[in-house]
């Protein structure tokens, strides 16, 4: 009956106003559920209150859409859109500051660095709506029409202009009209709010504000349907995003009261409030019947989350309090719903996730998916799978996207120091000193989700040296001690972990006994003091007080047994771990931890009833599967154990260890196409997998006696062999110093205490003099104007080819040339070419340094100068080519380049790339023992006098004026 009741009142609003379009051939609509989960779905199914939704997913496919981490809204949408992790797109968090103002300001799309689908369809003549999107505010000029996320929020009263905010729709032509479509939340009445609260009128509403809450989002919600089901109808369209915030917003209000009701939540609340996620979820089914049937039939339509939301048992009962700390109530799985033509019907697909959603769309329009991107095309959801082409990258290619200017790109860290600088030139007033601690925080903020975007990625090395700065400025926030921790014990620094670790500990007991203490007193000086009427400054206060007081021994204890499990002290960690345990049964991770403990120690039996516990609290629980599959292997349990394979594999496809277990026990089974199939996608998730290719080896010679392919797996078992053994040798020392140390003086190169001629911890090689120039990139870096194009010279006439297309030509300030690499300028977009770079020289300007791709192995020649002689060098170049605005050089802008130069240092010694320091006055000065020191680091095979005839000796008497 509720459904009837919601379908009754929840009506669109007009779509008067607009021009009448043809209609396409092809037409493909994403439609973007935030925080759906089937979890809740199922049951509202099984009754029959979602009958759009269940027609859709009958007609087509569905499955799980992993989601990313960190797990916030913004980050994850525009990872949908891009098909990029977040440190790629740009996109980084909630807020970000504001170069107008030098405050603060929401997230906006000017902060993304690379092209959407929308931005790839409209440079390929298609026409696009894109209504609501999270963030697409200020309104790209794209090929159609777009509708920004700030278009349904509600300003004042209903009895006040409601005007749009500037930037929030493009065409202007449909700024009237779309205003018009709004729904602002005084305009409910009952029959909108009764589904939801059906004893709503027992409320009292000057105590209890949630009404107010609910009605917005509901209005909200209409608002978007009404901006999308009109453009649909009357402005042409090939493609159209249309996103619905509505769900998260009620699961994160009223979640709490969803039942079954847990012991910790008010039964009067539970009475009132139980029935609002639920129907919020109808509400989304009858908006979603709307645009399935203005879309038509011939339309493929696409339903994504970009996570889902606990519902049952894992609901937690507390929030941390840090910046998105509510995002611990989402859940790892979001959903994912596909029908049209070609696509298969009422099956499932299995392994989806959001980087996948992009590469998709993609595909249904017959364009290739760049290779920057980290998705791919969801194939299996196609009757006849398609053929995938590829591009280098979308963002390489010329012509209209529909993206902001260049005037309008800013990035939100580098918008900050800006600010400062102007503050400095006396351009505009110092900001207050509550809004620069606002800016500071925020970007703080953006900088941890950035390195927690790395650690998501596997790319530990970038996530230290962000992390590093993090600790260092803010000690007393643990959680960026807790993530740096986890990247040490990733990168084999163990000893690096454990001190950190102890020191957490030690601050964080020292915190909480001062906290203790200053929350006495707090409550002491407001005795007699009623709780209403405390201030909502105090109260924020003493929530805080409270929070800095307490200690989880569960964090301790897991923590703890963590590092000690990867020190190889197995019977400690387990100590620890079981502490863990008796502290919080509930949670998954702790069981699946203990479940790896036991399968170190070959304790089958525990490990199988550890990992069986943790499925048990949460059936999604990829890595419990997988312990499974581990614990039923050695047993030869093998139906048990590809079951329990097939089962992390539903949930995360990317797992290659998972599907190495499936080819196994389907090969002891013997069924050998679907092992060697499994075996197959193992080594192309992780080329290094020397078990897979001797299985793969094993399988083509015994049982299909082809002796070639058998041959060729074999070879690549030992290749990869040798590539993991020499990686695992940089991790023989505990500490990164101990190995940078002793590698350096085997190498006969100063040690990492030195002044800066230091060789770090090499990605693959197990000494800085051991190299294979063949498979290695010669990176020369430094600051520009730092000496880069003289060693690119010297490099070249030693033997190594440099890599080059001659585009910018020879000039006054570089007569023999400026070897640059047009490509290496936009290494931050596309790193494609870089394997291409294998056996050549390559300068490289240091700021994209970061950019680096891992995976191949890298000589860092970074040349040094006086920060003075550079920034006059660089002044010279800017008057010499009269380029618009150049300036003296400022002392913020010698701050600034040395402050990224340190940066850049630590980047690369975390990530263990071999890095020699070269000065460029002692080049000048000595260019044959520098010549001696490049060829020694370079592996010695460079012919060093005509390195050191390279350098042209009129440099010397012009140093400071011109370099090369």
């Amino acid at each position: 009956m509720i459904y009837w009741i919601m379908r009754l009142h929840f009506h669109s609003a007009s779509t008067r106003g607009f021009a009448v379009a043809k209609v396409p051939d092809r037409r493909v609509l994403l439609i973007g559920w935030d925080a759906a989960d089937w979890k809740v779905i199922g049951p509202l199914l099984d009754a029959g209150k979602m009958p759009h939704l269940d027609r859709f997913i009958n007609s087509g496919v569905m499955g799980n859409l992993a989601t990313l981490y960190p797990d916030l809204s913004p980050m994850l949408w525009t990872s949908i859109a891009t098909g990029k992790r977040p440190f790629k797109h740009g996109i980084l968090g909630f807020i970000e500051p504001d170069p107008h103002t030098g405050g603060i300001r929401p997230i906006t799309n000017l902060s993304r660095k690379t092209k959407t689908i929308w931005n790839i369809l409209s440079q390929t003549g298609r026409k696009c709506n894109v209504v609501g999107w999270w963030p697409s505010h200020p309104a790209e000029p794209i090929n159609g029409v777009m509708v920004s996320n700030r278009y349904q929020k509600a300003v004042g009263p209903l009895d006040r202009p409601w005007p749009l905010v500037p930037g929030t729709v493009h065409p202007a032509r449909l700024v009237r009209n779309l205003a018009n479509l709004r729904f602002h939340p005084q305009q409910l009445h009952s029959g909108h709010i009764h589904p939801f609260v059906p004893k709503f009128s027992e409320i009292d509403q000057d105590r209890d504000h949630r009404l107010e809450s609910l009605a917005k989002i509901i209005s909200e919600c209409l608002s978007i349907e009404a901006a999308a089901l009109a453009l649909m109808h009357h402005e042409p369209w090939d493609f159209t995003a249309v996103y619905f915030d509505g769900i998260d917003h009620f699961c994160h209000g009223f979640m709490r009261y969803h039942p079954p009701r847990a012991d910790w939540v008010d039964e009067r609340d539970f009475e009132l409030y139980s029935r609002v996620v639920e129907s919020g979820y109808i509400l989304h089914d009858i908006m979603l019947g709307r645009l399935l049937e203005k879309a038509g039939e011939d339309a493929t339509v696409l339903l994504v989350s970009d996570h889902g939301f606990k519902s049952d048992n894992l609901r937690p009962r507390h929030i941390p309090r840090e910046p998105a700390g509510p995002a611990v109530m989402h859940r790892h799985y979001g959903v994912f719903a596909m029908k049209g033509p070609g696509i298969k019907e009422d099956e499932r697909v299995y392994g989806a996730g959001i980087l996948d959603v992009c590469p998709t769309v993609l595909s249904l329009f017959g364009l290739p998916v760049g290779l920057d991107m980290d998705g791919k095309p969801l194939g299996g959801a196609f009757q006849d799978r398609p053929g995938i082409e590829t591009i280098a990258s979308w963002d390489q290619l010329e012509g209209s996207a529909g993206m902001h200017g260049p005037e309008m790109k800013i990035d939100p860290v580098d918008a900050s120091e800006a600010i400062k600088q102007l503050v400095a030139l006396g351009y505009i007033e110092k900001p207050s000193e509550d809004r620069e601690e606002a800016v500071a925080e925020t970007v703080r903020e953006l900088r941890y989700n950035q390195a927690r975007s790395c650690m998501d990625a596997n790319r530990y090395a970038d996530a230290v040296s962000i992390l590093e700065d993090l600790v260092e400025g803010w000690p007393f926030e643990h959680r960026f001690g807790i993530q740096l921790v986890t990247c040490y014990q990733a990168m084999g620094w163990l000893a690096d972990a454990r001190k950190l670790l102890e020191s957490l500990f030690r601050r964080k007991e020292e915190d909480a006994l001062a906290s203790r203490e200053k929350l006495r007193l707090f409550t002491e000086e407001r005795t007699g003091k009623k709780p209403e009427e405390w201030s909502e400054e105090e109260l924020r206060e003493l929530r805080e007080l409270r929070g800095r007081s307490s200690w989880n021994p569960y964090a301790v204890e897991y923590l703890m047994g963590s590092l000690l499990f990867s020190e190889g002290q197995k019977e400690a960690a387990l100590d620890h771990l079981k502490r863990a345990e008796a502290a919080a049964p509930g949670e998954p991770g702790i069981h699946a931890k203990l479940g790896a403990v036991y399968l170190r120690m070959k304790r089958w039996e525990d490990a199988e009833l550890s990992f069986g516990k943790a499925v048990a609290l949460d059936p999604d629980c990829a890595e419990a599967y997988r312990g499974l599959a581990l614990c039923h292997l050695p047993r030869r349990r093998n139906t048990d154990a590809a079951q329990a394979a097939l089962e992390a594999i539903g949930r995360v496809y990317f797992d290659p260890m998972s599907h190495f277990l499936l080819g196994v026990a389907l090969h002891r089974l013997g069924h050998i196409p679907r092992a060697l199939e499994a075996l197959k996608v193992a080594v192309s998730q992780n080329p290094n997998f020397p078990r897979a290719h001797r299985r793969l080896s094993l399988i083509y010679k015994n049982r299909l006696q082809d002796v070639e392919r058998a041959a060729i797996h074999h070879a690549l078992a030992v290749e990869a062999a040798r590539r993991v053994w020499n990686v695992r040798r940089k991790r023989v020392a505990t500490s990164r110093e101990e190995a940078a140390e002793a590698i350096g003086m085997r190498a006969g190169i100063e040690p990492v205490a030195a002044k800066v001629d230091t060789c770090s911890v090499p990605a693959v090689s197990p000494t800085c003099g051991a190299v294979d120039l063949r498979e290695t990139v010669v990176v020369v870096t430094g600051l520009p104007r730092s000496g880069t194009s003289m060693m690119m010279q010297m490099l070249a006439a030693g033997g190594i080819e440099p890599l080059t297309d001659g585009k910018r030509e020879p000039d006054a300030l570089n007569p023999k040339g400026y070897f640059e690499f047009e490509p290496a300028k936009n290494l931050q977009r596309d790193a494609s070419w870089l394997p291409g770079a294998r056996g050549k020289a390559v300068k490289v300007v240091a700021q994209l340094l970061p950019h680096l791709s891992p995976g191949l192995d890298y000589r860092v020649v970074f040349m040094e100068r006086e920060m003075e002689e550079v920034l006059q060098s660089q002044e010279r170049m800017l008057g010499h080519r009269s380029k618009e605005g150049a300036v003296p050089a400022s002392g913020k802008l010698k701050e600034v380049f040395s402050a990224q130069v340190s940066a850049i240092r630590k980047m690369l010694a975390s990530r263990g790339i071999p890095t020699l320091s070269i000065a460029y006055g002692d080049s000048l000065e000595k260019p044959r023992e520098t010549a001696a020191r490049v060829n020694a680091f370079l592996g010695g095979g460079l012919d060093e006098g005509r390195m050191a005839a390279a350098v042209d000796p009129r440099l010397k008497t012009v140093i400071g004026a011109k370099s090369a």
